[in-house]
Order: structure tokens, then sequence, then C-alpha cells
């Protein structure tokens, strides 16, 4: 029933997602604030991340799924109105509130490790990730029919995905509703820890650091870069059609190969696979970076084709840092504090991988409208810096310490 309800929750905020960047251009006339869109459904993802966790401690994860579903579809609502009436403020309290449907995916991703062996994780989170596939690659070629239902309803065109968006939402939460079974708390029966005593406690772990770290800069990297990109093939002429299939092609990218890398982790470790995805997130940055430096006419089909495969390497990229890293945050992150729970974990960590997510969503536009798209991708490759110099501090300190089992390199 998770996977289920994945697929439908992943069509829905897909297809939201696709258009959001260009609602908010069309609505202001200005690129420099089209990323604010992706910026708050991100933050609103952060937003809930902990409330959610801290719901699922005490009433179980249907409840929780079921809350955050709810949420994003009245934010969904929320945008039609904007779209109508032609309001930012209102898109953007819309997309905050759509945050509860991305917030309900990365969760499920840790409902999958409930009660799992520590050597089966990565490979049960992996496959809840790896059903938003179908999902979250059909949702953003839906742009075409939402327009058409917009033009039935009476609605601007670009509103009609977010119609998608309520209804597979909605549908969504009825497959919860009806299939889930678990309902027991996934918590301790004690107070929630605090988000600062949370992070204290994983920081103190280097798997903790390390994990922590992988989630935010795999986050932040993907969504600068892909939230402008849409934007920046709509400037260059492309049709609705073809952003439609390049978003597409990134978010296979994210979901497709993800239960490549849950078993990739299991059997050879969570640093090791975060190590693939750092070099992945730097080999698509390049490639779009050097799609935005080709961005004369003459060159224009061969921008748009470096643009899709660098979407789609990053899309990789990602969905190892991920599932890399979750795998370590689940695997005992908080031990050596009793006050700190798995949920405590897992919501804090998403917390900051959405804020960090937010953070770049936020300056993606401003940085396009003043270096454009090559020089956003140039900036994405430099945030992957802190994350290497921490992977190669931790991998001379294992060389120096072969002799001893190290629970990092191995598989948790």
């Amino acid at each position: 029933m998770l996977g289920t309800s994945q697929l439908f929750t992943s069509v829905g905020v897909a297809a939201g997602l696709a258009v959001g960047g260009l609602l908010a251009e069309n609505i202001t006339g200005r690129t420099s604030l089209s990323g604010l869109p992706t910026t708050a459904m991100v933050l609103g993802a952060a937003v809930l991340a902990v409330p959610l966790a801290r719901l699922a401690a005490r009433a179980g994860r249907r409840v929780a799924l079921i809350a955050g579903l709810l949420i994003a579809a009245t934010g969904a609502a929320t945008i039609i109105g904007a779209a109508v009436y032609s309001s930012f403020p209102v898109l953007l309290i819309g997309a905050l509130l759509v945050g509860g449907g991305t917030a309900v995916g990365f969760q499920a991703r840790y409902a999958a490790t409930d009660d799992v062996e520590a050597r089966h994780r990565g490979r049960s989170l992996s496959i809840v990730v790896w059903a938003s596939t179908a999902g979250a690659v059909l949702g953003p070629n839906l742009i075409e029919v939402g327009a058409t239902i917009a033009g039935r309803l009476g609605i601007p065109d670009l509103a009609g995905p977010w119609v998608l968006t309520v209804v597979a939402l909605a549908v969504a939460s009825v497959i919860l509703g009806v299939g889930l079974r678990r309902t027991r708390p996934v918590g301790q029966a004690r107070a929630p820890a605090s988000i600062r005593v949370t992070l204290a406690a994983v920081l103190k772990r280097r798997e903790g650091l390390i994990g922590l770290v992988a989630l935010a800069t795999g986050h932040a990297v993907m969504v600068g870069i892909m939230a402008m990109s849409a934007v920046h093939l709509h400037s260059q002429g492309s049709s609705f059609t073809f952003i439609g299939l390049v978003i597409s092609i990134h978010v296979a990218g994210m979901y497709a190969l993800s239960p490549v890398f849950g078993i990739a982790t299991d059997r050879w470790g969570a640093i090791r696979v975060i190590t693939l995805g750092a070099a992945l997130l730097a080999a698509g940055a390049l490639a779009t970076m050097m799609a935005g430096f080709a961005d004369d006419r003459s060159a224009h089909s061969l921008a748009q084709q470096w643009i899709t495969g660098g979407l789609f390497v990053i899309g990789l990229g990602w969905s190892a840092c991920i599932i890399a890293g979750s795998t370590l945050l689940s695997a005992g992150a908080h031990l050596g504090d009793a006050r700190v729970s798995n949920t405590d974990v897992q919501g804090t960590s998403d917390l900051i991988m959405g804020l960090a997510g937010a953070i770049a969503g936020a300056g993606s536009g401003l940085v396009l409208a003043l270096v454009g798209y090559g020089g956003l991708s140039m900036v994405g490759i430099g945030l992957l810096i802190p994350l290497a110099a921490l992977l190669a501090v931790t991998r001379r300190q294992s060389l120096n310490a072969e002799s001893q089992p190290s629970s990092i390199s191995s598989g948790p």
C-alpha cells in the first residue's frame, strides 16, 4: 500500500512542480521570482517533517501520512485559486502547503524500514522510493492534459496540472486509509526530543554527520538546478511538451534506479554509495553548465541534449545520496543518547534536508537572473565541495585504521 499510494502522490506533486516556476513567472513577469514556488514547496516539506514524524510516533504512520496528503491537497486547491486571481502571495502559501505531499514521500521511505533487519534496510527503503518512479515520470507529461482540463473548467492553462494534483493526492489518501494496516505508534511513550538535542546526538557520530551532509547537499544541488531548468528551457523557446519530457527524464533518474543504490548500500556500504552520488551530481551539473554556456540559437539543440542528460545524471546522484544517507541515519545515528528516538532523527534530518533545498531554490532564480544557467550550475558544483572534503577525510581515516572494522565503510 505504501508503494501504491506513493505512485499517486508522486503523480500529483510532479504534475504541479513542473509548472510551478512557469506559473510564478506568468503572474509576476519576473524570472528572478520563478524559483520561489519550488522553494516554498521544499520549505513546506521541511516545516512539516518534524510535526509529521511526531504524529507518527504518537498515532502511527497511517495517520501521519494521510494528514500530510490532505494538507498538500488543500495547498494544490489554493494554487488553483492563485492562478485564477493572479495572486503571487496566495501561490506561495499554496506551494508551502503542497510541501506536505513531499514530506509524506520522505517519511514513507522511513516507514519502509520499520521492523526491518539492519542488513536489508537500504533495499527496503529504496523500494518505496522506487515506487514513486512511474508517477513522478508521468506527472510532468500531464502539462498538456492539465491545460485541456483547465480550458474546460474556464481557468488558466497553468492551473490545470494542479487540478490533477488535488485528485491524485485524494486518491493516495484513500489508498492509505483503506489499505495501510500499520496504525500503532512508532515512537516510545515519552516526549519527543528537541531539534537541538537530536542534532547534537546525530552529529556526535561520524555516520550521522555524513548522512546529514549527504542529504542536505544532494537535495540542495538537485533543487537549485532543477527549479530553474523549466524556466531556462522556456526562455530558450522550448515547448511545454519538451519541458515536461525533460523533467520526466530527470525524475526517472531520481527514482528508477533507487533499488540498485539500495542494494549497493547494503552490500558495499553507505559511504561508497554517497561518494558515487557526489560524483554523479558533479558530472550532471557540469553537463548543465556546458548547456548554459552554449545558449546561442545555433547551439540550441545541443544545449537541450546537455540539459536533458545532465538532469538525468543529477537525478541519479540525488538518489544515491538520499538512499545511502537515509540508511545511515536510520541505522542508529542517535545511539548514545537515550532521549532521542528514530522518529526524532527522521523528522530532524528531513527538516535540515528541506531547509537546504529551500535555500537553494530561493537563490536559484536570482542566480539565474544574474549569471545565467551556466553560472547556476557552477554554484551547484561548488556546493559539493564540503561533502567531498568530508568524504576525503573519512577515507583517509579509514585507510589509517584499516586493520580495525568500520561501521561506516561496511553496510549498516
